[in-house]
């Protein structure tokens, strides 16, 4: 299930640290989606650094929730406070 009309888009939401939601993006999974080659959560992080790569630090102090990853073994997933960008 795609978040647009490009199934691999993926709607994430990032919360500030006190848990309130603050926005929610359209990210483009670039990771990989299936399993064998990569772990979901490697991915997301990847795909998240991908779309933060002209300004890094935007959002990073947010968590952020794909509640439907274009991956292989989906599941609803979460990154802590800018998780991704290690």
């Amino acid at each position: 299930m795609g978040y647009s009309e490009d199934s691999s888009m993926v709607r994430v939401d990032f919360f500030k640290p006190g848990g309130k939601w603050y926005t929610t993006e359209a990210v483009k999974w670039s990771g990989e989606w299936e399993g064998k080659k990569g772990l979901i959560h490697d991915e997301f992080a990847k795909s998240l650094r991908d779309h933060f790569a002209d300004r890094p630090d935007r959002l990073s102090d947010m968590d952020a929730v794909c509640l439907h990853p274009y991956h292989e073994h989906t599941h609803p997933i979460q990154i802590k406070a800018g998780g991704w960008r290690k």
